[in-house]
């Protein structure tokens, strides 16, 4: 009867370990990995359109668009690390080219 007892008890603590142990981040099937992701950087000032959206060494395209408050610049599978640099068009009609650190650029997060 000890046995049996003994037994149970290493499978449940067994089974319980593993159960604790639980998903990790990358395993959820929620998690998107970096090259999936969104990243996004802040304007300084409100502007009307953006071009020549690319890596500042590389001279690579990036995907991006402009929110619609014209404030941030949201991209699409960015390289971390990596400077970017743009051309933005003001509400005035002038145009500007803006490049930035990579410090400035943060994954854009969703809340549910």
């Amino acid at each position: 009867m000890k046995k049996i007892i003994f037994i149970a008890h290493f499978v449940l603590v067994i089974a319980l370990s593993f159960s604790a142990s639980g998903q990790s981040l990358k395993q959820d099937t929620l998690f998107m990995p970096d090259q999936f992701r969104q990243y996004q950087f802040q304007l300084d000032e409100p502007v009307k359109s953006i071009d020549e959206l690319r890596y500042e060494q590389s001279g690579e395209k990036i995907k991006g668009t402009l929110s619609p408050d014209g404030l941030r610049v949201i991209m699409e599978n960015y390289k971390k690390g990596q400077r970017v640099k743009l051309n933005v068009e003001h509400a005035d009609g002038r145009i500007e080219s803006v490049s930035k650190s990579p410090c400035f650029i943060h994954a854009v997060s969703y809340e549910l």
